[in-house]
């Protein structure tokens, strides 16, 4: 439920992932050291499902989906932070699902973070979706964007899938 953007050529998105090590290498600039790290922060992603087995079927390779989602987070702790996300997903161009999606992040490094965030599809139908996951980020002052990669299942029916997403993120603190 998250991704590299899907309209933009495999090359370009290879570019990016082979640059993504030396952008991360690079040593943030400290800001003012006597004031308050803000502990408030609003997010934006996009992402789509890499590849996707139903229960009980074969696996596929990209599902031609996107998942927009807006959210807003609360950092309890400089390395432990709650986030509530909300948003539509589109398969092929057309609507399929709205989402609301809690989650807790944790950074154990200052550029790596491990998620555990539950997706609850409210329309057309409830259901969970558990949604673990790993990501990369890089803070610029008060704005931090993300790469998050994901497994997906869907177990609130008892007929569990299984799913790889990619999700590229922007937070902004305040």
């Amino acid at each position: 439920m998250r991704a590299v953007l899907p309209f933009v050529p495999m090359r370009r998105a290879r570019l990016a992932l082979a640059l993504l090590p030396a952008a991360l290498a690079v040593p943030c600039g400290a800001g003012d050291p006597g004031a308050p790290a803000p502990v408030n922060y609003v997010a934006g992603f996009l992402g789509t499902t890499l590849g996707y087995r139903p229960p009980g079927g074969p696996w596929d390779g990209w599902q031609h989906d996107a998942t927009t989602l807006v959210g807003y987070g609360r950092q309890l702790k400089p390395t432990l932070a709650l986030e509530l996300d909300l948003g539509p997903t589109w398969v092929s161009g057309r609507y399929s699902s709205f989402s609301l999606t809690p989650g807790v992040v944790w950074s154990f490094h200052p550029n790596v973070y491990a998620a555990a965030r539950f997706a609850v599809p409210v329309d057309p139908e409830l259901n969970l979706v558990l949604l673990p996951g790993i990501g990369v980020c890089r803070p610029f002052g008060r704005v931090l964007p993300t790469l998050e990669l994901n497994l997906s299942s869907a177990v609130g029916r008892g007929d569990p899938d299984l799913g790889f997403t990619l999700t590229a993120g922007l937070l902004v603190f305040f």
